[in-house]
C-alpha cells in the first residue's frame, strides 16, 4: 500500500479532509471510501490539484468521484463530477456522451446556481462545436440569465458571465456578425481583466483578432494573436498555444507566406497532440494540408487532409467537414483527378447549404424553458405541501386532500371550458378567414368572366374546382387534425381555382418524400393555405406574369414532417415595406400562430416555424420560404 495512502487512513477525520488533497492519482486512492465532506474538498480544490494535471487522471478521478456521490446519494457531487468529465469527453470530440452528461446534471442540480450555469454554459460550448448555433445561443442566454440573477460570489458571477458572453460572441462570428463579437469581446476582456483571470485574457485577445480577422483586418488580427500567445505560454495552456499558432499560421497563409505558415501549423500540432483533443487535432491537420498545397507539396498535402476527413467524421460537425470536402476537391483538382474533384465538391456543397440553414434560423425556446421552469416549481411547491401534509392529524390529511381533487375538478372543468371555447372561436375565424367575402366575390368574377368569354367548360371546372374547396373546408374545419392526404387534396383544389382565376400567372409543384405514407400523417386543416394565400397576393402581385412558382416540399425531419412553402416573389422583407397601410400580421398567420399553441397544449408537442427571405441566404435569390415543422402526432391519443 502506498505510505501516503496508509498515513491518511489513519488520520483522524477532521486531518484526513486536509491531507486527502496531497495524495497521487493511484489505484490506492481510487478504493478510498469517502465522505461527503472529503468529496466536496475535492471537488472545490479539482482545478489546483497537483496530482489530477493529467486528463487521465482527471478522468479517473471524476469517476471515482461520482461513483462515491451515487454510493452517499450524494446529488450535488455526482453532478459536479458529470460535468466535469463532460468538459473531458468534450475534448476527446465524445459530443453525445457529453451532452448527456450535462443534461444529467442540470437534472440533478437542484437550485445550486452555479451547478445550472457551468452545465449550460458547457452544454451551449458542445452545441456550438457541433455547428448548431441557434441551440447553442439559447444555453448560452439561460447560463447569461441565471449568472446575472445570482447573489452568490461576484468573482463566480463575473466569471461565469464573461463565459457566456465569449461563447455568444463566437456565435456572432459564426452567423458572420464581426462587428458584433467584437463589441462582445471588448466587453469581456475588460470583466477578465478586473478579475485578473489570465486564460479568460489570453482567450479574449484571440476571440479579438479573429473577429478582426472576419474583417479583413490581418496585420491588427496577427497582433492580438501574438497576445494570446505571450499570455499562453505565461500560463502554460496546451490548448492556447494550439489555437494561437493555427491563427498566426492561416494569417500568414493569407499574406502568400506558406512557408513562414507551415513553420507555425508543425507548432500548433505539437501542442494540439498534447491536449488530446480531436477538434484541434483536425485543425492542425487541415492547415497542414493547405500549407503544403499552396506549396505544391502534393506528396505531404495528402496524408494530412485525409486524416482531417478522418476526425471530421468521426466528430460530425458540419463545419469541419464542409472544410474537408472543399479543400480535399481542391487537392484532386490540382492533381488532374477531376472526377475526385467534382464529387468531394458537390459534397462540400451539400453541407455548406446545411450550416447556411442553420445560421439562419430563427430559433426561440425561451418560452418552453419558462413553462418547464414554472412546471418544475409547481412539483416542488406540491411536493413540500405534501411533505406537511404528513405531519398533520389523519382527518386534516382527508380534509385537504378532499379540497385538492375539488379544487382540480373545478379548474380541470373551467380549463376545458376555455380551451373548448377558445377552439370554437379559432374554427369560426378560421373559416371567415378561409371563405370570406373577398375571395367569394373574386371566385364569382372569375366564372362570370369566363361565361362573358364563352369558356363554359373552364366555368364549369372552375365551379367543380370551389364546389369541393368549399366542401372540404367545411368538412375538415370542425376536426383538430386530418390526414396530410386530406390537407393535400384541398391545398391543390385552392391552387387550381387561384392558377385559373389569374389566368395561368403562375404554377405550382408538390413534391413528397417518398418515405412519407400520406394516410398516417395528421396535420392541422388547411394549415398551408394562408402562407399560399400569401405567397400568391403578396408574394408573387409584381412578378412578371408567367413565372411565378410556387414550390411545396414535403419530408421526413426525424420526429417531424418538415413542410417547406416556396415562392419566386418579391420575398418578405420587399412585402413588408410595401405594406404601408397595413403594417399588422395576416389574419390567417394570427389564427394559425393560436392554433399550434391548441395543438402544443392538447399533445404535449412543440410545432417549430420559420418565414425567412431567401435574399438573406442568397443574395443574388429571391423569393419567400416558409418552414413547418411539425410533430408526429396520433389522434386517438
Amino acid at each position: 500500500m502506498n505510505i501516503g495512502l496508509f498515513l491518511i487512513l489513519t488520520l483522524p477525520a477532521y486531518a484526513k479532509q486536509e491531507e486527502i488533497l496531497k495524495i497521487e492519482v493511484s489505484d490506492e486512492i481510487l478504493k478510498i471510501q469517502l465522505s461527503i465532506n472529503e468529496i466536496d474538498a475535492i471537488f472545490s480544490s479539482f482545478d489546483t490539484l497537483e496530482y489530477a494535471r493529467d486528463k487521465s487522471q482527471r478522468e479517473q478521478l471524476a469517476r471515482h468521484l461520482i461513483h462515491e456521490s451515487n454510493r452517499l446519494k450524494h446529488d450535488w457531487g455526482i453532478a459536479r463530477g458529470k460535468n466535469i468529465l463532460g468538459v473531458l469527453l468534450r475534448d476527446r470530440a465524445e459530443y453525445d456522451e457529453a451532452i448527456e452528461l450535462h443534461e444529467l446534471a442540470l437534472e440533478l442540480a437542484g437550485n445550486d446556481t452555479i451547478v445550472i450555469i457551468y452545465a449550460l454554459n458547457n452544454l451551449g460550448v458542445v452545441y456550438r462545436r457541433l455547428n448548431q448555433p441557434r441551440i447553442a445561443i439559447d444555453y448560452h442566454m439561460k447560463a447569461l440569465e441565471h449568472a446575472e440573477e445570482f447573489k452568490g460570489c461576484p468573482n463566480v458571477t463575473n466569471r461565469s458571465i464573461g463565459i457566456s458572453l465569449n461563447s455568444i460572441g463566437n456565435i456572432n462570428l459564426i452567423l458572420n456578425q464581426p462587428e458584433q463579437a467584437l463589441k462582445v469581446f471588448n466587453e469581456t476582456l475588460l470583466m477578465e481583466q478586473k478579475l485578473n483571470n489570465k486564460r479568460g485574457i489570453a482567450i479574449n485577445y484571440h476571440n479579438i483578432g479573429y473577429a478582426h480577422e472576419a474583417m479583413g483586418q490581418l496585420n491588427l488580427a496577427n497582433s492580438f494573436y501574438h497576445k494570446s500567445l505571450e499570455q499562453n505560454i505565461e500560463i502554460e495552456s496546451n490548448v492556447g498555444k494550439a489555437i494561437c499558432y493555427n491563427s498566426i499560421g492561416e494569417i500568414l497563409l493569407k499574406q502568400e507566406l506558406p512557408n513562414e505558415a507551415l513553420s507555425n501549423f508543425e507548432q500548433s500540432m505539437q501542442f494540439a497532440l498534447l491536449t488530446n483533443d480531436n477538434y484541434y487535432i483536425a485543425q492542425a491537420h487541415a492547415n497542414l494540408g493547405k500549407a503544403y498545397l499552396e506549396l505544391k507539396d502534393y506528396v505531404n498535402a495528402l496524408p494530412e487532409l485525409l486524416n482531417y476527413q478522418n476526425i471530421a467524421e468521426q466528430i460530425g460537425s458540419l463545419h469541419l467537414l464542409k472544410d474537408a470536402y472543399r479543400t480535399l476537391s481542391t487537392y484532386y483538382e490540382e492533381s488532374g483527378e477531376y472526377e475526385n474533384a467534382l464529387f468531394l465538391f458537390k459534397k462540400a456543397s451539400e453541407y455548406s447549404d446545411s450550416v447556411l440553414n442553420e445560421k439562419n434560423s430563427r430559433y426561440l425556446n425561451e418560452v418552453q424553458f419558462l413553462y418547464e421552469a414554472e412546471k418544475k416549481e409547481q412539483t416542488i411547491e406540491l411536493l413540500t405541501i405534501e411533505n406537511r401534509a404528513k405531519t398533520q392529524q389523519l382527518v386534516l390529511m382527508l380534509l385537504g386532500a378532499m379540497l385538492i381533487i375539488l379544487l382540480g375538478t373545478v379548474f380541470y372543468v373551467l380549463y376545458k371550458r376555455k380551451t373548448d371555447k377558445q377552439r370554437i372561436e379559432l374554427e369560426t375565424r378560421l373559416f371567415r378567414s378561409l371563405m370570406n367575402p373577398h375571395f367569394i366575390f373574386n371566385a364569382l368574377a372569375s366564372i362570370q368572366s369566363f361565361l362573358y368569354k364563352n369558356e363554359a367548360q373552364k366555368a364549369a371546372g372552375y365551379l367543380g374546382n370551389f364546389s369541393k374547396l368549399t366542401r372540404s373546408i367545411l368538412k375538415n374545419s370542425i376536426n383538430d387534425l386530418v390526414p396530410l392526404e386530406e390537407e393535400l387534396e384541398t391545398l391543390r383544389n385552392y391552387l387550381e381555382i387561384e392558377e385559373m382565376r389569374l389566368r395561368d400567372c403562375f404554377s405550382f409543384n408538390i413534391t413528397i418524400d417518398e418515405n412519407i405514407e400520406l394516410d398516417f400523417v395528421y396535420v392541422m386543416p388547411t394549415m398551408m393555405q394562408p402562407f399560399v394565400e400569401n405567397a400568391i397576393y403578396h408574394g408573387l402581385k409584381n412578378t412578371d406574369c408567367t413565372n411565378g412558382l410556387i414550390t411545396i416540399n414535403i419530408k421526413e425531419y426525424g420526429k417531424y414532417v418538415r413542410i417547406e412553402i416556396k415562392d419566386n416573389g418579391c420575398g418578405i422583407n420587399k412585402s413588408i415595406r410595401n405594406k404601408k397601410d397595413d403594417p399588422h400580421k395576416s389574419m390567417g398567420l394570427k389564427i394559425f400562430e393560436e392554433r399550434i399553441k391548441l395543438i402544443e397544449r392538447k399533445y404535449k408537442k412543440s410545432v417549430k416555424f420559420a418565414i425567412i427571405d431567401l435574399s438573406d441566404i442568397d443574395k443574388n435569390n429571391n423569393g419567400t420560404m416558409v418552414s413547418i415543422d411539425f410533430p408526429h402526432i396520433d389522434p386517438n391519443d
